[in-house]
């Protein structure tokens, strides 16, 4: 087996404008042998080049990667034949214009997504190059977009090997902010590479240099999407695959290749039952104590797999929407085990199955619970007394978030239509009561909304989970105000970076469940930045720390329970009594 230099030297000379393919973010984690029977038509000797990327991957590492991981990244690199390596056919894959194309490979992208995001960021200058002129396809200020992996080397003397033998090259130098080194994976480790995940957007910084003797330069820099004041259109559903026949004239949503894996979507907010919760400037003990899951992911009733939504009751039993497997489970206070109440019955659309619940509430006036269903698209009534009894109340909706005001009127966040409507009885369409405008970052446009939240005053807030803000909508507001983010993601006070669950307090201070920084925040509107009320300790599955927080609740004596979506459990962080934050 031979080094090849087709990864370094395979690049995208057409900037195509394509719609970024997200269903593999919500795909299980499998193990490499089973994702890859999707592909085994197109790599025929593919298992046996499980076994052996399995067998020589590095495990165990230093990043914690599982084997599965390890071996995902290990596999790229291997040359198998002339024209079937899988690095080869799942980028020319990644670039079709049917974006159908790339279902297949949702597994092995899910391996190779949760193995990059355990890998630390690599900026400075990488490499990339390819054996002609090139120069002509590219202009100083040109922004184009690489659909594909891209493998590219920190040291040059790698790359000019592979271009060297050329009478005319082209040497791509690029600033990079968010690679992925590799190189302790891969079947060269002395290649010292680096990769750009599909989506990867970058600036032409300079007209390319043509130099004599046959090489010629190209500058590039990654573009975060921060940087990108373009509107945003088109959907994020992460489950949707269009034709090129709707697609083709539509400009591709920019997003930064570490927040396309982390995009999580797919995940839940807290449901907190609406009573008047006192928080204002409680302190909460940082080392949870874990009331239900936390047994590793899996289907026995002492297990969750990936929970979202979650209720509480007067009794403090807790409902959650156990989302991967497609049940709701109560877990009644000092349980060791759930109690299924809604749904395991299989992942079909019948009544009394569920299909990816993101979230759960309960409607006094009916003594019900409602759920939403991320991919039966619909929401749905449980009736307390009589579970065999359901109501579709709405179809044909990515429906995510869900909350109730005071009159029974159910609120419902549509991803997909970037809006949160209203229903009342009755409704078959329901009534905008937020964004609506098109997926974008203006004060009257949402993208991509997950949880909502409804005051009293009926003031509505919303989670903005593509913007990074939480946006809050007064009655009969035109457009929404910023209470939270809305300065690009990240990790500063000031920032968010994936909002989830929200909750407002009676004295209008906003809670966050802050995903992607794995910490729940605080924010009082008008200030300038918020506070880390729990987590914020850097990811992972000790007591004090979260790992892809999807919500929270407060039960009737202000303690704080996460759903700590990546560990498969729920926290309970106690309130400290007589406690003040100054």
């Amino acid at each position: 087996m031979s080094s090849s230099g087709d990864r370094f030297t395979d690049i995208e000379l057409e900037n195509k404008r394509l719609p970024a393919c997200y269903g593999y973010i919500n795909y299980k984690l499998l193990p490499l042998e089973e994702v890859m029977n999707e592909i085994q038509d197109s790599l025929e000797e593919i298992n046996r080049f499980v076994k052996l990327a399995k067998r020589h991957c590095t495990y165990p590492n230093d990043h914690n990667l599982t084997k599965d991981e390890s071996a995902a990244i290990y596999i790229y690199t291997m040359e198998m034949s002339d024209h079937s390596c899988l690095y080869r056919i799942l980028n020319q894959t990644l670039r079709l214009e049917d974006r159908s194309e790339v279902r297949p490979w949702f597994g092995y992208l899910k391996l190779l997504d949760s193995a990059a995001l355990k890998l630390p960021k690599f900026k400075g200058i990488i490499y990339r190059g390819i054996d002609k002129d090139v120069t002509m396809k590219f202009k100083k200020g040109q922004r184009i977009t690489w659909w594909s992996i891209s493998s590219c080397s920190t040291s040059i003397n790698v790359i000019s090997k592979f271009i060297s033998k050329s009478s005319s090259s082209t040497l791509f130098n690029i600033e990079c902010l968010n690679g992925k080194s590799v190189s302790s994976y891969t079947c060269y480790p002395k290649e010292d590479e680096v990769i750009l995940m599909p989506g990867t957007m970058f600036e032409v910084v300079s007209n390319p240099l043509n130099h004599k003797g046959g090489l010629n330069i190209i500058h590039l820099k990654e573009i975060n999407d921060d940087d990108d004041h373009e509107e945003l259109s088109g959907s994020a559903n992460p489950n949707s695959f269009r034709s090129n026949h709707s697609t083709t004239s539509t400009p591709a949503i920019s997003w930064n290749p570490i927040t396309k894996l982390y995009k999580m979507l797919f995940q839940s907010r807290s449901r907190i039952k609406q009573r008047q919760i006192r928080t204002e400037n409680n302190k909460y003990q940082q080392f949870a104590t874990t009331v239900a899951g936390g047994n590793e992911k899996g289907h026995q009733l002492n297990q969750l797999s990936d929970p979202l939504g979650i209720s509480i009751d007067n009794d403090k039993s807790i409902y959650i929407a156990d989302s991967d497997n497609h049940r709701i489970v109560k877990w009644e206070l000092n349980s060791n085990t759930g109690q299924i109440i809604a749904g395991g019955n299989g992942t079909r659309n019948q009544n009394n199955q569920l299909h990816g619940p993101t979230d759960i509430i309960f409607d006094k006036k009916s003594n019900s619970f409602i759920i939403s269903e991320w991919e039966n698209k619909r929401v749905i009534r449980y009736f307390i007394q009589n579970q065999t009894n359901q109501q579709i109340l709405i179809s044909n909706i990515t429906c995510y978030g869900l909350t109730i005001d005071k009159n029974g009127f159910l609120y419902v966040s549509d991803w997909e239509n970037h809006e949160v409507r209203r229903w009342k009885q009755g409704d078959r369409k329901g009534e905008l009561v937020a964004g609506g405008n098109g997926q974008g970052n203006n004060l009257n446009q949402l993208s991509c909304p997950t949880n909502i939240f409804i005051a009293k005053d009926y003031s509505l807030y919303v989670s903005d989970f593509v913007n990074c803000r939480v946006m809050k909508w007064t009655k009969n507001a035109k457009e929404g105000i910023i209470v939270a983010g809305g300065n690009g993601k990240g990790n500063s006070l000031k920032q968010l970076f994936c909002p989830y669950g929200v909750f407002v307090d009676h004295s209008g201070q906003i809670y966050v469940a802050d995903r992607e920084n794995h910490r729940v925040m605080r924010w009082c509107e008008g200030k300038e930045e918020g506070e880390i009320v729990v987590g914020g300790n850097g990811q992972g599955n000790q007591s004090n720390q979260l790992n892809s927080p999807a919500g929270f609740l407060f039960d009737n004596e202000e303690n704080l329970y996460v759903v700590d979506k990546n560990n498969h459990r729920i926290q309970k962080f106690e309130k400290i009594l007589n406690s003040r934050y100054f």
